[in-house]
């Protein structure tokens, strides 16, 4: 049976006398320890809470490395912190920024070179998940900036202060931390020039914020922790490791997004968990290092469906889609599928390789026409074209268990008339440094349409909308007439350029939409809006994926 063992780390106050007089006074961090400690005792973990003067370097230490002794392969350690961050420079040259990050403790810094070689001391097969409520890059230039944009009515909405109330900031004192580093230079140094082994464990960490931004206190808990409670939702949170991080990004102000990083070995049975998990296995995956999952539940409209599959390395994939779980066993109802009740990627393309598939839109038009549920299973192959050394994420004998997504707010395909209530979606994600982003669109029979992409929904509303600007806003109606919509469903691509302009000013990694349309191919006649102005702060939207530095957590063989 899988163990789980917990760490839980809060500092309010570090020892002044270990950093130059500054206390670093804080007020939520405690709180978030002790939060975070009882839903690891609700789940059945083993927990060590460790606050203010108990979270020593060499207790952190003890409590990391002695989880690291007890777990084996199939067992999870859970640790989470906070507190400060900080950052000293990088006497190695393995960091491409110049500095190392680290956790601010009672007496001194933890280094991310020593919580890598924690990391390291978990034997293979055991998952670590880390929770970092903190930041590392307290510059005063920074923090005077956060705190001007602070007083913007978004922030004052996020944080439940008052607007003109100055925050607190977990970033530590760099004054302090000069001091601090001064002091225990050598030891320091000691640290970072050490070799340590590749992680071999499975570590996935969800932090405060980006490398260049800052992560707020509150009087409670602090602001990523208290959204982080709340997408929980006393373990009501259905989904996966990465859908626990961008529900929790959604719920965040433009200038603080959580981030999410692995290392180790790659497990994706462990991606596809339902975060803290302690026995491993989910539904969607399979032994072998294969799995598929897909979002609980998804929009019945033009856009189809996409699952994130995985395989081991050098393998290659296919994927099953039914309206009824019991037609993945063959030998029993093999003869009842049809087009409209059964998908096989095999049966129509070679087998594949990749992270992600989509259902063809063909496929998919049929499959959701009367489906509330689809259920779905994955084939993985060692050949490309045939069936060598074959596995499958769900068995025949097993098909009642098949994993399935919703399918919600149904609507028809056909003309416009027949598109149901107008609408536009997206995919949940794009690459950033892919193609432009395509919309499916239906603004109804006989009307003409326009799009609207931002990087934050504040600026669909009228409060904001003096603010927009190239960088942060795109309007298909100022640059080209309203279009067509003879034609259902209708995919509108975000201009190239635009779309550059836009991604590299997404400062929480997500891009908003909406759709417009009117019965005018030049006017504003009988308009109406997908998100209209009162409600634009709740416009859809979607993550854009991208590779980040290396921070915490991703420095396996230093």
């Amino acid at each position: 049976m899988a163990k789980g063992i917990s760490v839980h780390i809060g500092l309010n106050y570090v020892d002044p006398a270990a950093y130059n007089g500054w206390d670093g006074e804080l007020a939520g961090c405690i709180n978030d320890a002790r939060d975070m400690n009882e839903i690891a005792d609700s789940l059945g973990y083993s927990s060590t809470l460790l606050i203010d003067a108990e979270a020593s370097a060499a207790e952190v230490t003890r409590a990391i490395g002695q989880a690291a002794r007890q777990l084996a392969s199939g067992d999870i350690c859970l640790v989470t912190y906070s507190g400060h961050g900080s950052q000293m420079n990088d006497v190695t040259g393995d960091e491409p920024d110049g500095k190392d990050e680290t956790w601010v403790l009672w007496d001194r810094q933890l280094l991310d070179d020593e919580l890598n070689g924690l990391w390291s001391s978990f034997e293979p097969g055991v998952r670590v998940f880390v929770l970092s409520d903190s930041c590392h890059s307290g510059t005063v230039a920074r923090v005077a900036s956060f705190k001007r944009k602070f007083r913007s009515a978004e922030f004052a909405a996020q944080y439940d202060r008052p607007v003109n109330l100055a925050p607190r900031i977990r970033a530590a004192d760099p004054a302090a931390m000069h001091a601090n580093y001064l002091a225990n230079r050598s030891n320091y140094e000691v640290s970072q020039w050490t070799h340590r082994p590749a992680v071999t464990a499975s570590v996935v960490l969800i932090s405060g914020c980006q490398d260049n931004q800052l992560s707020s206190d509150g009087d409670a808990n602090g602001l990523f922790t208290q959204r982080l409670k709340e997408v929980w939702n006393g373990g009501s949170f259905s989904g996966n490791y990465a859908q626990f991080h961008s529900a929790i990004v959604a719920q965040m102000p433009s200038d603080q997004t959580p981030n999410l990083f692995r290392t180790g070995v790659a497990n994706t049975a462990f991606d596809a968990e339902k975060p803290f998990t302690i026995g491993a296995g989910s539904a969607g995956s399979a032994g072998g290092g294969m799995s598929i999952s897909a979002p609980s539940s998804f929009a019945n409209s033009a856009t189809p469906l996409t699952f994130a599959v995985a395989v081991p390395s050098g393998h290659y994939f296919a994927v099953e889609v039914a309206t009824q779980a019991s037609l993945f066993n063959s030998t029993v109802n093999g003869a009842q599928r049809n087009d409209a009740n059964f998908y096989a990627s095999w049966k129509v393309t070679p087998f594949r390789q990749g992270s992600t598939f989509t259902l063809p839109v063909d496929a998919w038009n049929r499959l959701r026409q009367g489906a509330s549920q689809l259920y779905y299973r994955l084939w993985c192959t060692a050949s490309p074209t045939s069936w060598v050394n074959y596995q499958v994420s769900v068995s025949e004998s097993n098909a009642a268990s098949a994993p399935s997504v919703t399918l919600t707010a149904q609507s028809s395909t056909g003309s416009g008339a027949e598109g149901g209530v107008p609408a536009i979606t997206a995919p949940t994600a794009f690459q950033a440094n892919g193609s432009p982003p395509r919309f499916q669109v239906n603004p109804g029979a006989g009307r003409y349409f326009a799009v609207e992409v931002s990087t934050n929904s504040w600026y669909f509303t009228d409060k904001y909308s003096a603010q927009r600007n190239d960088d942060n806003f795109y309007a298909s109606w100022k640059v080209t007439p309203f279009q067509s919509s003879a034609l259902y469903p209708i995919a509108f691509e975000l201009p190239a350029a635009a779309w550059t302009r836009l991604r590299d000013n997404a400062s929480n990694g997500r891009l908003y939409y909406r759709m417009w349309w009117t019965e005018s191919p030049t006017q504003w006649v009988g308009h109406g809006c997908t998100t209209p102005n009162s409600a634009g702060q709740n416009a859809p939207s979607f993550t854009l994926t991208r590779e980040f530095d290396r921070d915490l957590l991703t420095q396996s063989g230093k």
